[in-house]
């Protein structure tokens, strides 16, 4: 898989939480049996934030900063 999808997910994702969506439903409704999801959440504290984590399968994270309402991949 490459970066580029991964990418896609976040900012699909990002769509659906600005659109009023919050990270459990996301979580249960797309992300659980998504192709590129390889773990479950994990949350780590960040620059004093607490961020949620999954692991990829392309070896990167999928990263859900609550406060900035935003999903990146690292």
């Amino acid at each position: 898989m490459s970066r580029e999808r991964a990418q896609d997910l976040a900012r699909h994702c990002t769509e659906l939480v600005r659109k009023g969506n919050d990270f459990p439903t996301i979580w249960a409704t797309m992300l659980k049996r998504h192709s590129l999801v390889e773990g479950v959440p994990h949350s780590k504290i960040e620059d004093a934030r607490t961020i949620l984590e999954i692991r990829l399968i392309t070896g990167e994270r999928l990263v859900f900063d609550g406060d900035a309402r935003e999903f990146s991949v690292k």
